[in-house]
């Protein structure tokens, strides 16, 4: 979910033009627009706008579509970094990458939205203590406020789990690549032991270790089956639809969460590695892979902002898709924004070295 997607980074550090796999952003663009549209109807709700309607429903083979599309995102990131980084790993390399495609970004989305806060809220700080801004730094402050306020403005607990499982990937790659069964079994008994035993404050869905089967799950495929093949994608449909008959989500979120995230991984990456997009099509899914990540830090905060003109009204069906189309527009051209922004900060703190003359 960084600014430039995974596929175009240097091509695994070799300087080699790999084949791209339009099915992954297919599969992260699906996930931006479920997680944008959950937060959409959450922001109506949350500032008391009325609507008649729905841009999408709230639930898709009876999971929640926000989770949806979190769990799209989870296994599009592990199959994404297993793509790239699969045949060669260098740590200090990736390390860095990881830190500067995500903290920058991040700390200047954090530091603006704080500033707007400051003014709109008449304070940032509402009393909470000042060393609890070392989470907003960390980027887990949206996963730390299940134990009390603190400075959180944006990124959602996402943005914990997924720096965390950036950190565990090396030594997730080596057991994907020595062990493949025995890892990813041995990820799907960590994330039952969490559904089983997990009690906290914290959602289990939030917590990394439940995550980590979906993760797994994504990095075993890309480097095993980057192309699905018939039998995955009619797996993955009875999957999907044994979860939607049976709905073990009643018993735990999670099992619906793993079981559907996995089918649809299948399902679209079949579908859309069979059917040509077109042009048109190829070019807008991979602008919404490449700034998804940008997309994913401001769209809440922004959605809460804009929806808040429209407290107290009851919006008609054709004013609630005319505000999600002005939603999702202004959060793309502020994305593109933060990117630009981003990469002139970067440009300014890591100059092109200029050769030496002989």
């Amino acid at each position: 979910m960084e600014g430039c997607t995974e596929t175009e980074e240097n091509a695994g550090e070799k300087g080699m033009k790999k084949e791209r796999l339009i099915y992954l952003d297919v599969i992260k663009a699906i996930a931006l627009v479920f997680v944008f549209s959950c937060h959409f109807t959450r922001s109506l709700e949350a500032n008391g706008v009325g609507f008649v309607c729905k841009v999408l429903p709230d639930q898709i083979f009876d999971l929640y579509i926000g989770s949806f599309g979190v769990t799209l995102f989870f296994t599009a990131s592990g199959a994404s970094l297993m793509y790239v980084y699969g045949e060669k790993l260098d740590w200090k390399v990736y390390l860095k990458k990881r830190f500067t495609g995500i903290y920058p970004m991040f700390w200047i989305a954090f530091l603006t939205a704080t500033f707007i806060s400051f003014f709109r809220d008449g304070g940032i700080r509402k009393g909470v203590p000042g060393w609890k801004i070392i989470f907003s730094i960390l980027g887990i402050d949206g996963n730390t406020l299940w134990w009390g306020m603190n400075f959180y403005r944006l990124g959602e607990w996402f943005l914990s789990v997924i720096i965390a499982l950036y950190l565990l990937f090396p030594l997730l790659r080596i057991g994907v690549k020595k062990f493949p069964a025995v890892t990813m079994a041995a990820s799907l008994v960590i994330a039952g032991l969490c559904i089983l035993f997990f009690h906290s404050q914290m959602p289990t869905g939030c917590f990394v270790l439940s995550r980590i089967a979906e993760f797994v799950f994504g990095m075993v495929m890309i480097w095993y089956c980057p192309k699905i093949k018939i039998w995955q994608f009619v797996s993955g449909v009875v999957l999907m639809a044994l979860a939607a008959i049976f709905n073990p989500g009643r018993y735990s979120d999670m099992i619906q969460t793993i079981m559907i995230g996995i089918g649809a991984y299948w399902g679209l990456g079949f579908v859309f590695q069979k059917i040509p997009l077109g042009r048109v099509l190829t070019r807008i899914v991979e602008f919404l892979a490449a700034y998804s990540y940008a997309f994913f830090l401001t769209h809440h905060y922004l959605l809460e902002w804009l929806t808040a003109r429209f407290t107290g009204i009851t919006l008609e069906r054709a004013e609630i898709y005319l505000l999600y189309a002005g939603c999702f527009v202004v959060t793309i051209f502020v994305s593109m924004g933060l990117v630009r922004v981003n990469r002139a900060v970067l440009g300014v703190f890591s100059p092109v070295k200029k050769e030496k003359p002989e």
